[in-house]
């Protein structure tokens, strides 16, 4: 092993101690060199110094969801890309505009010119995106992995530039990603029959779920709560069985910890996150269940 293969998995050692779980990467290239590398990835150093001794040539990847982090990939344009004038990081830092900015993270230069922003991850469990922030970004969480800095493609290796503590992914990114990521799965637009009265003790039991979640949020997580909250009520909304401006008043209320809190988040912020919920909500109303003489709450959570 040479002096720059030393150097870098020295680094890589590094990294374990931090916590963040690796796994051998194959040489000049992205792809794993062994199966099931995210529950194998590993903080270990006598492990990953054995293997790389013996692999010198092969990357490391890092498990993003092992590790904590969640990371931002911001590309640069593809050549035949007619805006030439932006890249990934343009983009993102416009985003950021007028939402607090980004703060000062761990960040990677990869071979083509962009970058990677660690974050620590958020409580909301996070997946992989493709351009759902924008053009030019990505995102890598639970399931997702990166190449480790010092790792080497054929146009160049993946360099460390800042080694500021991984901070916090920010709220308005936990928000926007989550957002993005929704699947929701509703039944058919359509209006029951039945009066809302009808129906209380069912809307009851979501109301008070849903109003339970947004004051149990924790920060990292409250615009997500907010809007998935939001987002539920919404669909009683649309289903005709509950007030919008009683639901934004009720949703507000219990937002009220947030508001007070230490974090950026404002009265402002959360009633625009609560208004596009209940929006999104309202665009897929409920199914709601059929009535009996005793009535049931199950499948509350098939929103």
């Amino acid at each position: 092993m040479n002096a720059a293969d030393r150097a870098r998995l020295a680094g890589w050692v590094d990294l374990a101690a931090r916590g963040w779980a690796l796994f051998p990467v194959l040489p000049s290239r992205k792809q794993p060199a062994i199966a099931a590398w995210e529950s194998r990835a590993t903080t270990n150093p006598e492990i990953i110094v054995d293997y790389f001794t013996a692999h010198p040539g092969h990357n490391a990847g890092i498990a993003c969801g092992p590790s904590g982090l969640y990371v931002i990939d911001c590309d640069t344009p593809k050549p035949d890309a007619t805006d030439q004038t932006r890249d990934g990081w343009d983009v993102l830092t416009a985003l950021a505009d007028g939402r607090g900015g980004l703060p000062d993270t761990w960040m990677v230069s990869t071979p083509s010119g962009g970058r990677h922003l660690y974050f620590r991850a958020p409580a909301a469990r996070l997946g992989n995106t493709a351009k759902a922030l924008g053009p030019m970004l990505d995102s890598r969480g639970h399931g997702g992995q990166v190449l480790a800095p010092g790792s080497r493609l054929p146009n160049g290796s993946y360099q460390l530039t800042d080694d500021t503590t991984p901070a916090p992914l920010p709220d308005w990114l936990v928000w926007h990603l989550s957002v993005r990521a929704s699947t929701t799965v509703s039944g058919p637009p359509e209006r029951p029959a039945t009066a809302p009265r009808d129906h209380g003790a069912y809307v009851s039991a979501i109301k008070r779920d849903e109003l339970q979640r947004v004051e149990k949020a924790q920060s990292g997580g409250h615009n997500a709560a907010v809007f998935t909250a939001a987002r539920a009520l919404g669909q009683l909304v649309g289903a005709g069985v509950l007030d919008e401006d009683q639901a934004a008043a009720e949703l507000t209320r219990a937002a009220g910890h947030i508001i007070a809190g230490p974090c950026d988040c404002t009265t402002a912020g959360i009633s625009a996150t609560v208004r596009s919920g209940l929006a999104y909500g309202a665009r897929r109303p409920r199914r709601l269940p059929t009535l009996s003489s005793n009535p049931s709450i199950e499948g509350r959570r098939s929103a």
